[in-house]
């Protein structure tokens, strides 16, 4: 076995399965344990190890989102068609009717209007709640974004399993903030 074996290895990485090839060799869906057991180098299981934790990054970035909005491609596809009728509300309030905007429309009453602090009364009380919404959302969607993406730098940047697995773990903390 080459390299060194710590035996108080984050759960990570006692708990995920790992690719990894060496030569003719390919482990799909390995434990740590078996890859170093098969006596692979370190720098094939590190390549491995890095890529699976990564993935799993970007899993935790999407848990992050989800915390903080509805999953799903068809809620995605009214996100921003609201949002679209809201910018578009707001930059012609005159035409702003319930027959042109039926996405804002269908929040009259649901919304809190941000400038009155009560229930939108009309649909440019909803435009100004769903933009207030989206511009919340840009700040959080950015902070996810920083934390997702140097995660996943600092993961390819670590020499050794035990600090990948470090740098996964400050990156989930990250996301969790």
């Amino acid at each position: 076995m080459t390299g060194t074996t710590n035996t108080a290895l984050p759960a990570v990485l006692g708990l995920a399965s790992f690719n990894a090839d060496h030569g003719e060799m390919r482990y799909r869906g390995a434990t740590l344990a078996a890859l170093r057991a098969a006596g692979l180098p370190e720098a094939a299981i590190l390549a491995g190890v890095q890529a699976r934790l990564r993935d799993l990054v970007d899993e935790a970035a999407e848990a992050a989102r989800l915390r903080r909005i509805t999953s799903g491609n068809g809620q995605a596809m009214e996100y921003a068609e609201t949002q679209a009728q809201a910018v578009a509300a707001l930059a012609s309030p005159a035409a702003a009717s319930a027959e042109r905007f039926p996405m804002l429309a269908a929040s009259i009453g649901l919304d809190v209007d941000p400038q009155t602090g009560a229930p939108a009364a009309d649909v440019l009380g909803v435009a100004r709640a769903v933009v207030a919404a989206y511009d919340a959302w840009v700040e959080v969607g950015g902070a996810i974004r920083r934390a997702r993406l140097a995660g996943k730098a600092a993961i390819g940047a670590t020499a050794t399993v035990e600090a990948a697995a470090a740098a996964y773990t400050e990156a989930v903390a990250a996301l969790l903030a």
